[in-house]
């Protein structure tokens, strides 16, 4: 059987549960307890003994190791002989030199928000687990979450910092809790159109624009959404059987049109495009930057650009480009993008990217959006933040548990790229995580050699967050744990209203009414009382964090440079 990605992931990650109850094993949570970090005792000639690790909690020995629980999501299936194989594995590598035994606790992506809720409230064996940012608050709430800062100073929170940078490493942190590191990935927002190229070719778009196959690396070049209105003209006239844009009423396209720091849930934004060093939360579906963009996708639609049905519709874009229905989709886009798109859409495409500004947007959200942290349950936070360390630092840790076994799982190429082992590809192999960018610095990873990708693969997506420009509040977490009831009612009112704006399917004469409708049934359902309390949490974010957070300089002479030659 074909491996697929867990249907269930995407709506899972478009809702996010919330949490209940309240549970604790132990008091080793919270910013009150300091810690000297993990150490080695001393031998009879007063040098370190790396014979033993000692903690505040204990000691531990090749002999006597830590046995430590580590939950993550599994996104494709696994062969359960090979993934205990692989554990056994990692436990050789990790035991003579960590003191650590990990026993891999692996979960579907539909359960595991709901698993680890009940381990921690039952007070279950849980050392590191995966955070999806928005059920931070809660966790934290309900006293499952241990704060990290107390080991950020130790050698192994400094390699950390190394890896990440001091802005990525903090910017898992809420009300000064840090609760979890951020993978080691690409997150700048920057994206368009993914296309067919047999049309392009044919329509002479290709040639217009220097469209190339796998040309999909971003260079600064990038075009105004107008230039799509005249893309679409030319297929619809060439091809009225087609339709030119498929969206969906279940997946919001604002993304692509424009970039709002969502700060976390949309409910209270600051409106980037408008102003990229504004710190005033404002009502997003009130702005002239959310009018004009659901303007335009109403002049889409009302012009037969955009899938007729795509309120209701669940085929997805793969499918129905697949299908030969549609011409292109929105996308994000990223270096190697093109090589995903053909598989999943079984036809070359071309990407351009299309946006407002050259540089995109970075958030707290677009970096934190899955991390890393510690259970309270952790009968020794501190080996447990060890080994964190050593899924961002140590290639051997990241490549044994992603990766497998060399030349049992996979094979290391001659241009030092891995692929499967002979015999095995995607359709049957026994272990292959893929999921890098999920937890952990999958930088340090070999690069999985799909057609796409040469050696060079992880400097090229480095690069690509080179064109970020930084939300003034990157950074800054907003905690709703006081405003879930608030929260949902705002969800139920923009689940009513949003797919129609953001489908087109209002046509421009129902623009303004249907908004009007949207922020009347958000105000009534407590927007003002949620924007009000995330401009407070802002602005003492601020005053803490002296002041808004500022671009690195190396990413504004990227930008600069771009804008200077385009």
């Amino acid at each position: 059987m074909k491996r697929k990605m867990l249907a269930a992931f995407l709506a899972a990650t478009m809702v996010g549960g919330l949490l209940v109850g309240c549970g604790n094993s132990g008091d080793t949570s919270g910013s009150s307890k300091s810690s000297s970090g993990t150490t080695s005792t001393a031998s009879a000639s007063g040098e370190a003994d790396a014979s033993v690790t000692k903690t505040e909690l204990g000691e531990y020995t090749e002999e006597n190791p830590y046995h430590l629980v580590f939950a993550f999501v599994e996104f494709y299936e696994q062969d359960d002989a090979a993934r205990t194989a692989v554990q056994d594995a990692l436990n050789e590598y990790m035991i003579p030199k960590y003191h650590i035994e990990v026993e891999f606790l692996p979960l579907q992506y539909a359960e595991y928000q709901q698993t680890i809720q009940l381990m921690i409230s039952g007070g279950d064996e849980l050392d590191v687990m995966p955070i999806y940012y928005s059920n931070a608050s809660s966790w934290i709430a309900m006293n499952g979450i241990v704060d990290m800062n107390q080991y950020m100073d130790t050698p192994e929170g400094q390699a950390i910092k190394d890896v990440l940078g001091e802005a990525n490493a903090t910017v898992g942190s809420m009300n000064g809790i840090l609760f979890g590191f951020p993978a080691q990935k690409e997150s700048v927002e920057l994206g368009g159109l993914t296309m067919r190229a047999d049309i392009c070719d044919e329509l002479g778009i290709a040639e217009e624009y220097g469209l190339e196959l796998n040309q999909d690396e971003y260079t600064g070049k990038v075009y105004d959404w107008s230039v799509a209105t005249e893309i679409f003209k030319k297929v619809k006239e060439a091809h009225p059987e087609m339709t030119p844009l498929y969206l969906q009423g279940s997946a919001s396209p604002m993304r692509r049109l424009a970039f709002f720091d969502e700060l976390a849930d949309q409910f209270g934004v600051l409106d980037w495009e408008a102003d990229h060093d504004s710190t005033t939360v404002v009502n997003e579906f009130e702005t002239d930057t959310y009018k004009e963009a659901v303007t335009q996708l109403a002049e889409w639609f009302d012009a037969g650009y955009i899938y007729p049905d795509a309120l209701t519709d669940t085929q997805g874009s793969a499918v129905m480009m697949k299908a030969g229905n549609t011409f292109s989709y929105m996308s994000a886009i990223k270096p190697g993008y093109l090589v995903e798109a053909k598989a999943s859409t079984g036809t070359d495409c071309y990407a351009m990217y299309f946006g407002q500004d050259v540089e995109g947007g970075y958030s707290t959200t677009n970096v934190s959006f899955y991390d890393t942290g510690i259970a309270t349950n952790s009968a020794d936070p501190e080996m447990a933040f060890k080994f964190i360390s050593a899924l961002y630092t140590d290639p051997e840790v990241m490549n044994l548990w992603q990766n497998g076994i060399q030349d049992v799982n996979y094979k290391v190429l001659d241009d030092g790229t891995a692929y499967y082992v002979d015999g095995e590809d995607a359709s049957n192999f026994k272990y292959h995580q893929n999921t890098g960018w999920f937890m952990g610095n999958q930088f340090n990873t070999y690069v999985w050699n799909d057609g796409s990708k040469d050696a060079n693969y992880w400097d090229k997506l480095q690069h690509h967050n080179d064109w970020a420009q930084y939300s003034p509040a990157y950074g800054f977490m907003w905690d709703s744990s006081e405003y879930s009831t608030q929260i949902t009612a705002l969800q139920n009112a923009l689940n009513t209203y949003r797919p129609a704006l953001e489908t087109g399917s209002v046509g421009v004469a129902g623009v303004e009414e249907t908004l009007q409708k949207l922020n009347d049934a958000l105000y009534a359902a407590g927007l003002q009382t949620v924007m009000d309390a995330k401009q407070e949490q802002l602005d003492k974010w601020l005053d803490e964090n002296g002041g808004a957070t500022e671009t690195p300089q190396s990413n504004l002479d990227t930008i600069a440079a771009a804008k200077e030659a385009n």
